[in-house]
């Protein structure tokens, strides 16, 4: 692989992730469904990126549910997965620990086992998110 010999050899560079990528097939055709609660933005974003379906090569598409589960019918061509996307990023700031400090100088919580858990989600899948 492109990325990881040039991981090896201290080149990591614009063209080659973008190479790496691009050898990557064509999975990007393929679709992550999430069906997210606005009120809980969190759960759906973990249910959704623990999928054993997921993949992070699959487009995410966001499909917002009211709280007994109706769809809000609007259709996503981008407008309601950078929403999601975004109200996921101000959960992870705000609302959990992955940050802590004052409000304008927070910085990466570190937790001493190694294992940094948030509302039950491993780091990864924190990752993932972002």
């Amino acid at each position: 692989m492109l990325f990881s010999s040039c991981i090896a050899h201290n080149k990591v560079t614009a063209e080659s992730i973008l190479g790496e990528l691009a050898a990557t097939g064509d999975e990007t055709r393929n679709t992550a469904q999430f069906n997210v609660v606005r009120a809980r933005v969190w759960e759906g974003a973990r249910r959704g990126f623990l999928r054993k379906s997921y993949s992070p090569k699959c487009r995410i598409s966001v499909k917002f549910m009211d709280d007994i589960g109706r769809p809000e019918g609007a259709v996503d061509e981008g407008g309601p997965r950078r929403e999601f996307l975004q109200m996921v990023t101000d959960h992870l700031a705000s609302d959990s620990q992955l940050f802590i400090g004052k409000e304008n100088s927070k910085h990466l919580n570190v937790v001493t086992d190694g294992m940094l858990l948030i509302n039950g989600a491993h780091f990864s899948v924190i990752a993932e998110c972002l």
